[in-house]
């Protein structure tokens, strides 16, 4: 009886010790595993957390250097744009400026002004009657100043003061229309200096060219004004006139 208990508990004793040596070995494999699975996971987040830093980073960067471009273009385009307003600002100044040096002011009060080139002169047409008109020197090409009055066309003072220059421009239409002297004439709307006027353009048989306004200015009276002469010289002053005419000096 004693053997056998003896025996029995020997082979448990063996049977224990071997069952725990493969249960101590089983823990220690799987701490070891667990343990290099948590490193594991840790460095897989800590890089996670590395890659997201360097994108924040890399996007920062970006955007500077978006910014610092884009801010550098603008100050690009509104130099080149200063520079530019500043270019076309002088090329105006200068052009006032010789314009000024090669035009001198003709006219009166009565008639208005304009600017005609500097060395054109006053003369007296023998049929101008008590017109202002200034030439090149060749009584070809002529400025022509002066005004309609009531007893001209006609009419007593209270008409002058309410009828139309149109029809005033269209009595000068219809004169030239009726002249065997012109070749062609027609009528059109134009500017000169701050006023709309009534244009009668006409060409002569021998290829003279007539331009007259007609219009009434804030001082009450119906003006004209007349530039007649060669095609380059209608193409030279008539700009001129139609900008620079003015009731006063």
């Amino acid at each position: 009886m004693t053997e056998s208990v003896n025996s029995d508990s020997i082979f448990f004793v063996c049977t224990f010790n071997k069952v725990f040596k493969h249960v101590n070995l089983s823990f220690i494999i799987f701490y070891i595993c667990y343990n290099k699975l948590v490193e594991k996971r840790k460095e897989k987040n800590i890089m996670k957390k590395f890659i997201g830093l360097l994108m924040v980073l890399l996007s920062t960067t970006t955007l500077v250097a978006c910014q610092s471009n884009t801010t550098q273009n603008k100050e690009t385009t509104t130099k080149t744009e200063s520079t530019s307003t500043s270019n076309t600002s002088n090329k105006q100044q200068s052009e006032t400026n010789k314009e000024t040096e090669d035009t001198q002011i003709i006219g009166s009060d009565e008639y208005g002004y304009v600017k005609v080139p500097k060395n054109w002169f006053r003369f007296k047409d023998v049929k101008g009657g008590n017109d202002i008109q200034y030439s090149d020197g060749s009584t070809y090409n002529i400025v022509t100043l002066n005004i309609f009055r009531p007893s001209q066309l006609g009419i007593s003072e209270t008409e002058y003061a309410s009828i139309d220059p149109i029809y005033v421009a269209n009595s000068v239409l219809s004169g030239q229309k009726n002249t065997s002297a012109f070749q062609k004439v027609w009528g059109a709307k134009s500017k000169i200096g701050e006023y709309d006027a009534y244009v009668v353009n006409s060409i002569t048989t021998s290829g003279k060219y007539f331009v007259t306004w007609v219009f009434r200015a804030n001082d009450g009276k119906i003006h004209y004004a007349s530039l007649e002469g060669n095609e380059a010289t209608i193409e030279e002053l008539l700009p001129m006139i139609e900008k620079s005419w003015t009731l006063k000096k």
